[in-house]
């Protein structure tokens, strides 16, 4: 059994090394981190306000980070995400399971002064981390509907930079633009994200006050919104999170145009990227058809477990 103890800055090379190898693995892969050492660095250097006082370390007999538990409390949304418990698992150990419970199950309880009473929790891993199922249904997390990570990537996403987006004309001139300083057309963003994902991590207010760096294209028709596509350029993707589409303009084309002017304003401002990443629920078959004819494909199925949770 390890000891448990807070973080230090210290601790970080060997827990950012922990988690790069953990990540490979579907059995021990957490949605929230990436897989490459600029996303982990990234991922990491976010925390606030800062990642020691975020983290929880588990530690052999010479003091060797060898687990790790880091929490994120979201203020606005009252619900705390948890990144982790990694838990580092010696090949072929008999005990490897009993040891990645328990070092899991203390961790959590010595986070617990990190989640500052928040009872609404968040966990994400991978389908085939089995450990993490068991994890949540100990501590009363209930799991969601599953999340499959489509990525374009080559000729597919060379090509879909060099596509025209433009946007369906089917009724008056329409627009593609970068989310405008209207209030109006904020208010209209806010109100559709707040529709189409409701209780998602990123309030409607906050995506459109651009406090989390996200690239937003909104699709306008005149002084209407159509609907709007949002991402970010992280170190080693173009990442799409949120693509929503007004019911009556569905099926015309809208969606496709805002996700292709968005990777293309996302190359524009930060240079290239080895591939694009969006995330969809099981079960949506309009986004999943949306992004496999622009040339996505499944790269990795993640769940998400929640405890707690608001009404």
């Amino acid at each position: 059994m390890y000891d448990i103890r807070p973080a230090t800055q210290a601790d970080l090379d060997a827990v950012t090394a922990l988690v790069l190898r953990l990540q490979t693995d579907d059995a021990h892969h957490i949605g929230y981190l990436g897989e490459t050492l600029g996303e982990v660095a990234e991922e990491l250097a976010e925390f606030e306000p800062d990642w020691p006082s975020c983290t929880v370390v588990a530690v052999d007999d010479s003091d060797r980070a060898c687990g790790a538990l880091s929490v994120e409390v979201d203020a606005e949304l009252g619900r705390a995400f948890l990144h982790g418990p990694f838990v580092d698992v010696p090949v072929n150990h008999p005990a490897g399971s009993r040891i990645w419970d328990q070092t899991a199950d203390a961790l959590y309880a010595a986070a617990a002064p990190l989640l500052g009473g928040v009872t609404d929790r968040e966990l994400l891993g991978h389908t085939g981390h089995r450990r993490l199922a068991a994890f949540a249904e100990r501590h009363g997390f209930a799991a969601a509907r599953p999340c499959g990570i489509h990525t374009l990537t080559g000729d597919d996403l060379r090509n879909l930079l060099l596509r025209e987006a433009g946007c369906p004309r089917t009724g008056p001139a329409r627009e593609m633009r970068v989310l405008p300083t209207d209030p109006a057309v904020h208010e209209a963003v806010a109100v559709l994200h707040e529709r189409c994902f409701p209780k998602t991590h990123l309030s409607g207010r906050t995506l459109v006050d651009g406090s989390r760096g996200h690239t937003v294209v909104v699709a306008m028709d005149g002084d209407r919104v159509l609907g709007y596509a949002s991402g970010k350029a992280d170190p080693a993707e173009f990442y799409l999170d949120f693509v929503a589409v007004e019911p009556d303009v569905r099926g015309n084309g809208v969606g496709a145009a805002l996700v292709t002017e968005l990777i293309w304003k996302l190359a524009e401002r930060s240079g290239a990227r080895p591939q694009a990443a969006a995330a969809i629920l099981a079960g949506n078959r309009s986004s999943r058809r949306l992004f496999e004819r622009l040339g996505f494909r499944l790269h990795v199925e993640l769940v998400a477990y929640r405890a707690g949770k608001a009404a």
